[in-house]
């Protein structure tokens, strides 16, 4: 993923599936990290759930931005992230 968003930052007219594709990673990594705060016990971990959380959360918005800067319509792909865009 980190590569992706590299990518965006370094090349600002990059494919559209680049971008949905990096859009989708960090859907999955948003999903994989609310399971864990769900399941977390401990004080600590359970913080370090919520700054991952929220890190992704930032990752997210920024690839959404560029996707609109450079014209994505998501009518044109199958749903990406759809709990996380009902959340805004």
């Amino acid at each position: 993923m980190e590569g992706a968003v590299r990518k965006a930052i370094l090349k600002p007219d990059e494919s559209k599936n680049e971008v949905i594709a990096a859009i989708r990673e960090v859907c999955l990594k948003l999903q994989s990290a609310n399971t864990r705060f769900e399941m977390e016990r401990d004080s600590d971990l359970i913080e370090s759930s919520i700054y991952e959380i929220e890190s992704l959360r930032a990752q997210y918005r920024y690839l959404l931005r560029i996707a609109r800067e450079q014209g994505i319509k998501g009518g044109l792909f199958p749903a990406v992230c759809s709990d996380e865009q009902k959340n805004k």
